[in-house]
């Protein structure tokens, strides 16, 4: 893809699946990554790439936090051509057991960090740079006993549509929303629904985080430079918009 060599990348929750697929993609375009995750440091991972890799344990909900990675950053790097907020927190609490400090934690990593993370960086983004946030299916549809997850996930592809308007023509800003996705957030999800669900997608399988990762890597591509308040579905047929 072109467009992508030597870009400064800022990404959210860096060691889970999907972000890993994403960094080791892109890593064969050297490129420079600030990456964040509220868990330890996976030295062997990180020490595998190519590209400049520099990591962030920190609490992406806080504002504060990100205010002090942001600062760190910039001591390395001017700008950012690319935040991809990968970071998500899926859990399975029926609503007559979800408390209000539930509630609140998961719209925040969920919703608020993306607005605490593209305003941080916003005075650093460059010319022609691009934001990919990561929505998910229970956004559009719904999900029974993931209400905060969906909730949040559907702020995101509205926060979406409205920066694309507003960071138009400097920043491309635009949605993935996966399906089942082969990854650990699919353990919050019991085997019984899990299998129900792949036997009602189209292409009768769980999505592959690489198959995230290509998209998210085209939408900051150069050959996305069109593209912008979109949303792009990826779940093997099962939900259709």
């Amino acid at each position: 893809m072109n467009g992508l060599e030597h870009k400064t990348v800022v990404l959210t929750g860096a060691l889970g699946g999907i972000a890993r697929a994403v960094i080791q993609l892109l890593d064969a375009y050297r490129v420079n990554f600030i990456l964040m995750d509220v868990v330890e440091e996976d030295k062997a991972f990180l020490g595998s790439l190519s590209s400049r890799a520099h990591y962030f344990q920190t609490d992406i909900s806080s504002p504060e936090a990100i205010a002090v990675v942001t600062k760190q950053a910039l001591k390395l790097y001017p700008q950012v051509d690319f935040i991809i907020h990968a970071a998500g927190l899926y859990q399975h609490i029926e609503l007559i057991d979800l408390s209000f400090e539930q509630w609140n934690h998961q719209i925040n990593v969920n919703l608020n960090a993306n607005y605490y993370l593209i305003k941080s960086f916003l005075p650093y983004l460059s010319a022609q740079s691009a934001i990919v946030n990561i929505s998910s299916i229970a956004g559009h549809q719904g999900s029974i006993a993931h209400t905060a997850y969906a909730v949040a996930k559907g702020g995101v592809i509205s926060l979406t549509k409205s920066l694309a308007i507003e960071l138009a023509p400097r920043t491309r800003v635009n949605t993935v929303s996966p399906g089942l996705i082969d990854t650990s957030m699919m353990q919050g999800m019991t085997a019984d629904k899990r299998q129900i669900m792949i036997n009602t997608t189209p292409l009768k399988r769980l999505g592959q985080p690489q198959e995230i990762a290509e998209v998210i890597a085209f939408l900051c591509s150069s050959g996305a430079s069109y593209i912008t308040g979109e949303n792009i579905h990826v779940n093997g047929g099962l939900y259709r918009d």
